[in-house]
């Protein structure tokens, strides 16, 4: 009798000690994360800010319409992003804790777009639905570059009867253009069509100038005049004082430059091979008034040399249409 007993008591701890070790071996005491995998299909809009939500052990794909040029993550400790040359066109996000964290992410296209994305990650005890997938649609035109929002319209059933913007047509005008005129825009004008200047890397020029009340649109061309590739940054429109061609000392109390809000741009390339063109088209707020030594100006740069911008004086006043 006390033998059985002693055997039954054995028994009765070598199945306790089991289960002990099988709890132990079960990740976080909870077993696999429950996830509920979502994919998502999203058209490209600079005016909006798309959530992604992550989960820790579980890697989202971003798939872009064009191939992307740089990406920027706002808590590079929190999440890890990788993008290689060899997809250009995919992004990878995974949470780098297991805690519970959110940030912002920037990915720039060689379009010129811009796509801004929150980041979100509930942490590893939350079971929450897991973006794995992130598609974003190529917008329905035939430009590179757009920046204005796609409202109301579809993919599968697009407007016969929808006309192309103003800035649509300037680009359009502009890009026809056989030999535009050329210059390295260096000096105090802004204008000169000395073409064996090369002291900077791109070549401007300055097309059509239209405005409609207080909204101007410029239309103008971009020549790689190097002999490496560049990549050209968005334009920037600002009023100028004369004392920023360094004709005199700066007064402390003399502000040298306004910048001007662009409403909208328009870039048929970012990156051009030696000798390659570009055409565009920027749309912007003109001040009301200036002083009579101001004038404005159209800044063209590049990512290598922005300290270095190319400046084409704009008329203050458009011509009359």
């Amino acid at each position: 009798m006390k033998a059985q007993l002693f055997i039954g008591s054995l028994i009765i701890v070598a199945l306790a000690a089991s289960t002990t070790c099988a709890q132990q071996t079960s990740p976080g005491g909870g077993g696999a994360p429950q996830v509920d995998p979502a994919i998502v299909d999203l058209p490209i809009s600079a005016g909006t800010v798309t959530d992604v939500h992550l989960h820790p052990l579980f890697t989202t794909t971003i798939r872009l319409p064009d191939a992307v040029t740089s990406v920027a993550v706002g808590a590079p400790t929190l999440f890890k992003v990788e993008h290689s040359a060899d997809d250009p066109r995919l992004v990878f996000i995974k949470p780098a804790t297991a805690e519970a964290a959110t940030s912002n992410l920037i990915i720039a296209l060689q379009s010129g777009q811009e796509i801004s994305l929150r980041l979100l990650s509930a942490g590893r005890s939350t079971n929450t639905p897991v973006d794995f997938v992130v598609n974003y649609e190529p917008r329905q035109s035939f430009l590179i570059g757009s920046t204005d929002e796609v409202a109301g319209s579809s993919a599968t059933d697009p407007d016969p009867t929808a006309q192309p913007s103003a800035i649509d047509l300037a680009l359009r005008q502009q890009s026809q253009v056989a030999s535009p005129d050329w210059s390295t825009g260096n000096n105090k004008n802004g204008r000169d069509s000395n073409r064996t200047d090369l002291g900077k890397p791109i070549l401007g020029a300055l097309g059509t100038v239209q405005a409609r009340g207080s909204v101007m649109l410029a239309a103008y061309s971009i020549e790689n005049a190097s002999d490496r590739w560049i990549e050209v940054l968005p334009p920037q429109v600002e009023l100028r004082g004369p004392n920023l061609d360094g004709s005199k000392k700066k007064r402390k109390d003399q502000v040298l430059a306004d910048e001007v809000p662009v409403a909208g741009y328009r870039l048929s390339a970012r990156r051009l091979a030696p000798g390659e063109r570009a055409d565009g088209a920027v749309e912007f707020s003109r001040p009301s008034f200036k002083q009579s030594a101001d004038h404005l100006v159209l800044e063209l740069g590049t990512a290598s040399a922005v300290d270095h911008p190319l400046l084409l004086q704009l008329p203050f006043v458009a011509p009359g249409q």
